[in-house]
Protein backbone atom coordinates (compact mmCIF):
# COMPACT_ATOMS: atom_id res chain seq x y z
CA UNK A 1 0.00 0.00 0.00
CA UNK A 2 2.79 2.46 -0.12
CA UNK A 3 2.16 5.82 -1.81
CA UNK A 4 4.76 7.97 -3.86
CA UNK A 5 5.53 11.03 -2.75
CA UNK A 6 4.29 14.24 -3.73
CA UNK A 7 4.82 18.33 -3.05
CA UNK A 8 2.11 20.31 -4.10
CA UNK A 9 2.81 24.22 -4.34
CA UNK A 10 -0.51 26.80 -3.04
CA UNK A 11 -2.61 24.77 -1.20
CA UNK A 12 -3.27 20.79 -0.59
CA UNK A 13 -5.10 18.09 -1.82
CA UNK A 14 -7.69 16.61 0.82
CA UNK A 15 -8.34 13.50 -1.17
CA UNK A 16 -4.66 12.33 0.32
CA UNK A 17 -6.72 12.60 3.91
CA UNK A 18 -8.35 9.19 5.28
CA UNK A 19 -12.02 9.42 4.95
CA UNK A 20 -13.95 11.30 7.93
CA UNK A 21 -10.19 13.03 9.15
CA UNK A 22 -9.48 16.49 9.34
CA UNK A 23 -6.58 18.86 9.15
CA UNK A 24 -5.13 19.93 12.42
CA UNK A 25 -3.14 23.02 12.12
CA UNK A 26 -0.11 23.77 14.87
CA UNK A 27 1.37 27.28 14.87
CA UNK A 28 5.14 27.64 13.69
CA UNK A 29 7.24 29.12 16.81
CA UNK A 30 9.40 31.57 15.70
CA UNK A 31 9.19 31.63 11.93
CA UNK A 32 11.98 34.21 11.96
CA UNK A 33 14.30 31.41 12.22
CA UNK A 34 13.58 30.35 8.97
CA UNK A 35 12.33 26.79 10.48
CA UNK A 36 9.37 24.59 10.34
CA UNK A 37 9.48 24.16 14.03
CA UNK A 38 6.50 23.73 16.70
CA UNK A 39 6.10 23.25 20.11
CA UNK A 40 5.33 19.97 21.69
CA UNK A 41 3.95 20.35 25.18
CA UNK A 42 4.55 16.50 26.11
CA UNK A 43 6.04 13.13 25.24
CA UNK A 44 4.66 10.02 26.80
CA UNK A 45 5.88 6.81 25.85
CA UNK A 46 4.77 3.31 26.84
CA UNK A 47 2.04 5.06 28.07
CA UNK A 48 3.92 6.61 31.02
CA UNK A 49 4.02 10.85 30.28
CA UNK A 50 7.45 12.03 30.93
CA UNK A 51 8.24 15.12 32.75
CA UNK A 52 10.87 16.44 30.11
CA UNK A 53 8.57 18.98 28.37
CA UNK A 54 7.00 20.10 31.97
CA UNK A 55 9.15 23.10 31.46
CA UNK A 56 7.79 24.28 28.27
CA UNK A 57 10.53 24.48 26.07
CA UNK A 58 9.94 21.42 24.11
CA UNK A 59 10.06 22.07 20.37
CA UNK A 60 9.97 19.96 17.16
CA UNK A 61 11.83 20.44 13.92
CA UNK A 62 9.34 19.24 11.00
CA UNK A 63 12.03 18.53 8.59
CA UNK A 64 11.57 16.60 4.85
CA UNK A 65 15.50 15.79 4.74
CA UNK A 66 15.81 13.21 8.08
CA UNK A 67 15.14 9.72 7.91
CA UNK A 68 14.72 8.97 11.47
CA UNK A 69 13.70 11.05 14.97
CA UNK A 70 15.83 12.81 16.42
CA UNK A 71 16.30 13.51 19.83
CA UNK A 72 18.47 15.04 22.32
CA UNK A 73 21.13 13.17 24.30
CA UNK A 74 19.84 13.83 27.15
CA UNK A 75 16.17 12.06 26.62
CA UNK A 76 17.69 9.53 23.87
CA UNK A 77 18.29 6.54 26.47
CA UNK A 78 14.87 6.97 28.13
CA UNK A 79 12.71 7.07 25.01
CA UNK A 80 15.06 3.89 24.46
CA UNK A 81 14.05 2.16 27.81
CA UNK A 82 10.53 2.84 27.09
CA UNK A 83 10.31 1.81 23.65
CA UNK A 84 12.15 -0.79 23.15
CA UNK A 85 9.90 -4.33 23.00
CA UNK A 86 10.06 -8.33 22.50
CA UNK A 87 7.48 -8.99 19.14
CA UNK A 88 5.75 -12.18 18.37
CA UNK A 89 6.90 -11.22 14.52
CA UNK A 90 9.07 -12.85 12.60
CA UNK A 91 11.30 -11.44 9.23
CA UNK A 92 10.03 -8.27 8.01
CA UNK A 93 7.04 -7.97 10.42
CA UNK A 94 9.23 -8.68 13.37
CA UNK A 95 8.40 -5.00 14.68
CA UNK A 96 5.42 -4.50 12.29
CA UNK A 97 2.77 -5.65 15.28
CA UNK A 98 1.47 -3.83 18.46
CA UNK A 99 3.89 -2.30 21.39
CA UNK A 100 4.34 0.50 23.44
CA UNK A 101 3.40 3.89 21.28
CA UNK A 102 4.95 7.46 21.20
CA UNK A 103 2.97 10.00 21.61
CA UNK A 104 3.88 13.63 21.32
CA UNK A 105 1.42 16.08 22.28
CA UNK A 106 0.98 19.59 20.31
CA UNK A 107 -1.35 22.45 21.09
CA UNK A 108 -4.42 21.17 19.62
CA UNK A 109 -3.58 17.40 18.73
CA UNK A 110 -1.24 14.52 19.42
CA UNK A 111 1.39 12.59 17.12
CA UNK A 112 0.85 8.99 17.56
CA UNK A 113 3.64 6.62 16.25
CA UNK A 114 3.01 3.16 16.70
CA UNK A 115 6.31 0.26 16.22
CA UNK A 116 5.73 -0.01 12.73
CA UNK A 117 6.55 3.78 12.49
CA UNK A 118 9.56 4.22 14.72
CA UNK A 119 11.20 0.48 15.38
CA UNK A 120 13.49 -2.14 13.93
CA UNK A 121 14.80 -5.35 14.99
CA UNK A 122 17.58 -4.94 17.66
CA UNK A 123 21.16 -5.91 16.80
CA UNK A 124 23.26 -7.16 18.89
CA UNK A 125 27.13 -7.22 18.07
CA UNK A 126 28.22 -10.69 17.39
CA UNK A 127 31.80 -10.35 18.37
CA UNK A 128 32.35 -13.95 16.40
CA UNK A 129 31.16 -12.39 13.18
CA UNK A 130 33.87 -9.79 12.67
CA UNK A 131 33.82 -7.24 9.53
CA UNK A 132 32.87 -9.93 7.96
CA UNK A 133 30.19 -9.52 5.34
CA UNK A 134 28.90 -13.27 5.98
CA UNK A 135 25.46 -12.82 6.40
CA UNK A 136 24.59 -15.92 8.14
CA UNK A 137 27.09 -14.78 10.76
CA UNK A 138 25.33 -11.21 10.81
CA UNK A 139 21.57 -12.97 11.37
CA UNK A 140 23.13 -14.47 14.32
CA UNK A 141 23.47 -10.50 15.46
CA UNK A 142 19.84 -9.72 15.10
CA UNK A 143 17.57 -10.64 18.50
CA UNK A 144 14.83 -12.67 16.98
CA UNK A 145 12.39 -11.04 19.50
CA UNK A 146 13.12 -7.71 20.12
CA UNK A 147 12.30 -4.05 18.54
CA UNK A 148 14.28 -0.94 19.56
CA UNK A 149 13.15 2.72 18.61
CA UNK A 150 15.21 4.59 15.76
CA UNK A 151 16.51 7.19 16.85
CA UNK A 152 19.27 10.01 16.42
CA UNK A 153 20.23 11.83 19.07
CA UNK A 154 20.99 15.29 18.36
CA UNK A 155 21.54 18.02 20.17
CA UNK A 156 20.46 21.59 18.43
CA UNK A 157 22.53 24.77 18.34
CA UNK A 158 21.51 28.28 20.25
CA UNK A 159 18.84 29.64 19.10
CA UNK A 160 16.96 26.35 18.73
CA UNK A 161 15.72 25.47 22.56
CA UNK A 162 18.18 22.46 23.40
CA UNK A 163 14.69 20.68 24.17
CA UNK A 164 14.63 20.10 20.11
CA UNK A 165 13.65 17.17 18.58
CA UNK A 166 13.57 16.35 14.65
CA UNK A 167 10.45 14.72 13.18
CA UNK A 168 11.58 13.30 9.90
CA UNK A 169 10.11 10.24 7.76
CA UNK A 170 8.71 8.08 10.75
CA UNK A 171 6.13 11.08 10.81
CA UNK A 172 6.15 12.62 7.39
CA UNK A 173 5.41 8.86 6.32
CA UNK A 174 2.29 7.94 8.53
CA UNK A 175 0.44 11.83 8.50
CA UNK A 176 -0.40 13.90 5.71
CA UNK A 177 1.81 16.67 6.39
CA UNK A 178 0.76 20.57 4.79
CA UNK A 179 3.20 23.52 5.06
CA UNK A 180 1.48 26.79 4.79
CA UNK A 181 3.94 29.46 5.17
CA UNK A 182 1.39 32.43 5.01
CA UNK A 183 0.02 31.81 7.98
CA UNK A 184 3.04 30.24 9.49
CA UNK A 185 1.70 26.91 10.39
CA UNK A 186 1.77 22.83 9.92
CA UNK A 187 -1.51 21.04 9.22
CA UNK A 188 -0.90 17.12 10.07
CA UNK A 189 -3.76 14.50 9.00
CA UNK A 190 -4.08 10.92 8.53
Amino acid sequence: DKEDSEITFGGYKPQHMAKGTEMIWTPVEEPEHGHWTIKIKSITAGGVRLPYCDDGTCRALIDTGTSLLGVPSDIGPTLIDHLRHNSDGTGSALCNGPGPKLELELEDSTITLDPPDYARAEIITNPDAGSTKDEEKVQEGLEKDKCVPMLMRIDMPAPMSPKTLILGEPVLQKYYTVFDGRQPRIGFAL
